[in-house]
């Protein structure tokens, strides 16, 4: 031990002289050397031992954190809490280990579900204890099912179930309310929240979809949405809006890569917008023809009758009825009637048209392109900007599937292509990337290996200065010493680093002080002369 603290007094000793036989501008090298070798140890200590936290378990109810953090107590784990104590946070590398450990204990529980039948009956139980803990555990089911919505982060059930009654007109309905918590920036659709309705209404007996109210956590109603008629009347304008970008963007893509192809890419802006028509039309049309060739009988009813006429009767009385000579009666006569109807069939033509939805408005149809002028250069466009406006016009009628004079149409190329050569805003230049953060470079992999090299650096620096010192230089008288030892070896006084913020003024008079200085010091008695001199001439 009095051997160590010897050698410890030497090389104190030793420190100290060989600090006192530095020069100043050595001493401040070194001292900044040192300090920065201090401050890359540092960062880089805290680098290598710093623990990164990543969340475990985030918007944990009260009872669910106090157990987790009870928990990670026992296993030794260290966390950390945030968003008062409904974050916990783990270190990265044991997040996934404990997560698994804290499932074994089935942490964290959120809203208890049937599991709490499994648990062992109290004795004693009643009925109203079970009635209530079904009532728990059916309210813990639903929620858990509706947070698996990808929207939805928390969700809150309710459910409010009269007992039945002995008399069906005195039953109650059952109701339930649910309150969800959506996730940042989301919000649910009325589909979204008809599923929801239609989720808790099937689930629970005795519900209906009317008694089901849903809030979210601003405390809007969001179970007072459009009727399934109006839902089904939105879905099917947005079928149809879809449609009809998905026909522009087809003709805007054939044009805008014909264009391409032709004038250089960003040399030419195409924009389409179309009508489509999605009423559901049918025709019927009727046509009666006569046939040339001859009346076509399609039905014939014939009607004949014969027979004779009766005489007249004899007059009453006895001598007209007693039986005489028979004569012939010239008054009797026979007859033939006959009747015919014919239906002659009539040429008809019956035609029906129906109207597929969809069909597009070609008198509504629009198109507008912006050509670069700079890239019409050398094209066969034609010779004046009215005819190259022209040859684009066709080309893009063309393509699109525009046509004048077609029936029942009313299509102008002029009115309905816009075309318009412009010069083009050149593309600005991307600036140069902006270098990372601090942070992010003392984050990054390779910034330990990079302090260890600079430290090493510095240690080195400063044993070449310490080597120089005690090193005799064997150069010539005369020859200037180079490189480190040129800088360590100058010279720098005190004075000039206090006053380094001197006016030229103060400066000049510090010279001439130091000067007078000098003079006095080399020969008092010259200096004595000039002093008395002055004095004698006031």
């Amino acid at each position: 031990m009095e051997t160590f603290l010897n050698s410890a007094r030497q090389l104190a000793a030793g420190a100290r002289g060989l600090w006192a036989e530095m020069s100043l501008n050595r001493k401040v090298l070194s001292v900044g050397l040192i300090a920065l070798v201090i401050c890359i140890a540092a960062v880089a200590w805290v680098n290598v031992t710093r623990v990164d936290y990543e969340p475990l378990y985030t918007q944990l109810s009260d009872k669910d954190a106090a157990a987790i953090v009870a928990k990670l107590g026992e296993l030794g784990t260290p966390y950390q809490l945030e968003d008062n104590g409904q974050t916990i946070l783990v270190p990265a590398e044991a997040k996934y280990n404990t997560r698994l450990k804290l499932a074994e204990q089935n942490l964290p529980q959120g809203e208890s579900g049937f599991e709490l039948f499994r648990q062992s009956t109290n004795f004693g139980e009643t009925q109203t204890d079970k009635r209530v803990k079904y009532l728990e555990a059916l309210q813990g089911e639903l929620a858990r099912t509706i947070q698996r919505l990808e929207k939805v982060k928390a969700a809150k059930v309710n459910l409010a179930l009269p007992e039945q009654s002995l008399f069906s007109e005195q039953d109650e309905p059952a109701k339930a309310s649910v309150v969800i918590n959506t996730e940042p920036g989301q919000s649910l659709s009325p589909q979204e929240v008809q599923a929801v309705t239609n989720l808790v209404a099937n689930s629970v007996e005795r519900l209906t979809a009317e008694n089901v109210v849903i809030v979210d956590q601003y405390g809007t109603l969001l179970s007072d949405v459009l009727p399934q008629e109006s839902l089904a009347a939105s879905s099917q304008l947005q079928m149809q809006m879809a449609l009809k970008k998905e026909y522009e963007k087809e003709k805007q893509t054939a044009i805008q890569t014909m264009l391409d192809k032709t004038l250089g890419i960003d040399n030419a802006v195409v924009r389409v917008n179309a009508e489509l028509n999605f009423n559901d039309r049918e025709e019927r049309t009727e046509t009666y023809n006569h046939d040339p060739e001859g009346a076509f009988i399609r039905s014939e009813e014939i009607i004949k009758e014969s027979g004779t006429t009766p005489s007249a009767a004899a007059a009453p009385g006895t001598d007209n009825n007693i039986p005489q000579y028979t004569e012939v009666d010239s008054t009797q006569g026979s007859y033939d009637k006959s009747q015919t109807s014919r239906n002659y069939e009539i040429d008809k033509t019956e035609t029906v048209t129906r109207y597929a939805p969809g069909e597009v408005k070609y008198d509504y149809l629009t198109i507008s392109v912006l050509v670069n002028n700079a890239a019409t250069q050398g094209l066969k466009l034609g010779s004046t900007e009215a005819e190259k406006i022209n040859t684009v016009r066709n080309i893009v009628a063309t393509a699109c599937g525009l046509r004048e004079n077609r029936d029942n149409e009313n299509v102008s190329l002029e009115e309905n292509i816009s075309v318009a050569f412009i010069d083009f805003h050149p593309q600005p230049v991307p600036e140069a990337a902006v270098p990372g953060t601090v942070g992010q470079l003392l984050n990054s992999g390779w910034m330990p290996w990079a302090l260890a090299a600079a430290g090493l650096l510095a240690c080195l620096a400063v044993f070449l200065s310490m080597r120089g010192k005690n090193r005799v230089p064997q150069v010539e008288a005369g020859v200037p010493l180079s490189g480190f030892e040129a800088v360590a070896d100058e010279e720098i006084s005190l004075e000039k680093l206090i006053d380094k913020n001197m006016t030229p003024a103060d400066r000049e008079s510090q010279k001439i002080k130091e000067e007078i200085d000098k003079l006095v010091q080399s020969n008092p008695e010259n200096a004595a002369q000039v002093i008395k001199s002055w004095l004698l001439e006031g």
